[in-house]
């Protein structure tokens, strides 16, 4: 029997939490699901960005996590195995989804309907805005 492996149940949490994402972050995607799809995609699962999505941009900032989501999971794996590799991995796809597209989808998503209008471009600044924050983390990790 393998050994009890807590990166595994972490990959799996943040797995959770990614798709709770993912469910915002596409426009067609916000329809109820049914059963174990529901479960899965719950917003709950949302309350663990609270802290894992400060903590990824803070280890981008300090240099620890590169900002590349392949380029995390190889550094990470090779310190504390394939589990911890693949929680790092999905780390910070769900952190760059926050940074570059899911807050312009919420918030359209939630507008009022005589608002929308003003909402278009919002997608636009998201990504540009998170684009250019992350590109300085980039370039700043690139420099040290």
């Amino acid at each position: 029997m393998p050994a009890f492996d807590i990166w595994a149940v972490a990959a799996a949490l943040t797995l959770m939490a990614l798709v709770a994402t993912l469910r915002l972050s596409l426009p067609g995607a916000a329809g109820g699901g049914q059963g174990t799809l529901r479960l899965i995609a719950h917003p709950a699962w949302l309350v663990l960005l609270v802290l894992t999505t400060p903590m990824t941009v803070g280890l981008m900032l300090s240099g620890y996590v590169p900002v590349s989501p392949t380029k995390a999971r190889a550094l990470i794996a090779g310190d504390f195995g394939y589990w911890a590799g693949v929680a790092a991995w999905i780390t910070v796809v769900t952190a760059e989804l926050w940074l570059l597209w899911t807050p312009s989808m919420v918030a359209q998503r939630f507008a009022k309907p005589e608002a929308r209008d003003a909402f278009r471009a919002l997608p636009l600044f998201n990504v540009f805005m998170g684009g250019g924050f992350l590109l300085l983390v980039w370039w700043a990790g690139s420099q040290g």
